[in-house]
């Protein structure tokens, strides 16, 4: 396996992974992926949650001479994006004020909602049901009500913002200007974006890997990693052409340590309704499961982002907002089931994020519009565990959840986790709760 420089990998890639490359069927068609299918629709895909639980871990093998610069007690930040604007109030509905008035058929049923002590005066969505014990035994924080000050309903604008923590003129991303700080010993797939580019990782120096179609990385069939890699066997005198044949090079590197990945996603889950990685077509069960190999690996993993579009929920939201968070839910069951069987929890932080929530009110369409203030999770061993904010319905901006909580509160506490220069990155610290213990 080769070892890959990061920066190098980057910056003499020319973009040959920036949007996976592709793979070609027998049959001269281009494979597809749950995750590329769901990150290039608009109004999101018809999921199918999988039932099993994980099994045995099969990890990637690593020679000990890449131990050091994998970095792998190293603490991770997982970061999933749910694109297009989560609909918080039907996410934790409030048990109290004007929720079923202003959602007359577009409210949960009252039966239908779980609830817990663990979440005083609102209830969660069925489709989490699976996320309740981590909420009850203190492994999830709750952020309802976060978002900026002055929220924009503009996806563009709403989404720069989050991932620039509020400064847009500035072109990079928080966690980008926390990668930039890095030495250069973080490998090619250190930091990755599944599904889609992360805006978040993008840095002056260093931007994530970016795999947006999990079953095409690779080169095409024609093209074999051996063919590949021959070419630097002879380096060219021109240093732009010996530049082009090293990052061909390293490319086989990542090419087949993803590989490595993806065999171990298919040796601990069963295959279903044909998924090229078998597992079953949910994008977040999917991403997980290869964000979970990635972190068991040994690759050098510190930061992965996974991007699933269709939460831009305008019409027909109730069936197809549950199937969402069906897949959400059991994906995480699953991902944090695979790294506490293989006794690696504790080096993991996972946090949730959307660029807005929906209005409160639904629309004549049986959908919500573009809102305000929504809902974030964090999880993980270090969290502390609890409602933080609330869905308030008896307040609205505009008929909108007000914001109550800032995002770069729970900024502040990924980078405390990840060991960064809190200040240096966002400018000053958002401490105004202790989200981790």
């Amino acid at each position: 396996m080769i070892v890959i420089s990061r920066r190098r990998f980057l910056a003499l890639s020319g973009g040959l992974l920036a949007t996976g490359c592709t793979a070609t069927r027998s049959d001269g068609a281009a494979a597809s992926s749950p995750l590329a299918t769901s990150m290039t629709s608009t109004t999101g895909p018809t999921t199918t949650v999988p039932t099993t639980t994980p099994g045995v871990v099969t990890t990637v093998s690593t020679p000990p001479e890449l131990a050091s610069a994998a970095m792998i007690d190293q603490p991770v930040l997982v970061l999933v994006e749910l694109r297009g604007g989560n609909d918080a109030v039907n996410t934790l509905p409030p048990l109290t004020g004007a929720y079923r008035d202003l959602r007359p058929t577009l409210s949960l049923a009252e039966s239908d909602i779980v609830t817990s002590a663990a979440l005083p005066g609102h209830g969660l969505h069925p489709s989490l049901s699976p996320l309740l014990t981590f909420i009850e035994n203190g492994r999830m924080a709750t952020l309802a009500g976060i978002g900026f000050d002055d929220p924009n309903r503009s996806h563009f604008v709403s989404m720069d913002r989050w991932a620039r923590a509020d400064r847009l003129e500035d072109s990079i991303g928080w966690l980008g200007r926390w990668l930039d700080t890095l030495p250069d010993e973080l490998t090619s797939l250190g930091a990755t974006s599944l599904g889609a580019v992360g805006e978040v990782t993008i840095g002056a120096s260093e931007a994530a890997t970016v795999i947006d179609d999990v079953t095409a990385f690779a080169f095409p069939s024609t093209l074999s990693n051996a063919t590949v890699r021959a070419l630097g066997e002879q380096l060219s005198d021109d240093p732009i052409v010996a530049a082009a044949q090293r990052a061909f090079v390293d490319s086989v590197g990542a090419i087949e340590e993803f590989d490595a990945i993806a065999d171990a996603v298919r040796a601990r889950t069963p295959k279903r309704n044909g998924s090229a990685l078998g597992v079953q077509s949910g994008a977040y069960t999917t991403g997980l499961a290869i964000a979970a190999e990635m972190i068991l690996g040994d690759v050098g993993t510190r930061v992965v982002t996974i991007s699933v579009n269709g939460f831009d929920t305008h019409s027909e939201q109730l069936e197809h907002h549950a199937a969402l968070l069906a897949d959400l839910a059991n994906g995480l069951a699953q991902f944090w089931a695979t790294l506490d069987n293989a006794g690696a929890s504790d080096r993991v932080l996972l946090a949730t994020t959307s660029e807005f929530g929906r209005r409160v009110a639904q629309n004549a369409s049986e959908g919500c519009d573009h809102g305000a203030a929504g809902v974030s999770f964090l999880m993980g061993n270090s969290v502390n565990g609890a409602l933080f904010g609330a869905l308030d319905t008896s307040g609205l901006l505009d008929g909108d959840l007000r914001p109550q909580l800032d995002p770069r509160v729970m900024f502040t506490a990924c980078l405390d986790w990840l060991g960064g220069d809190v200040e240096q990155i966002l400018g000053k610290r958002y401490e105004e709760i202790a989200l981790l213990k």
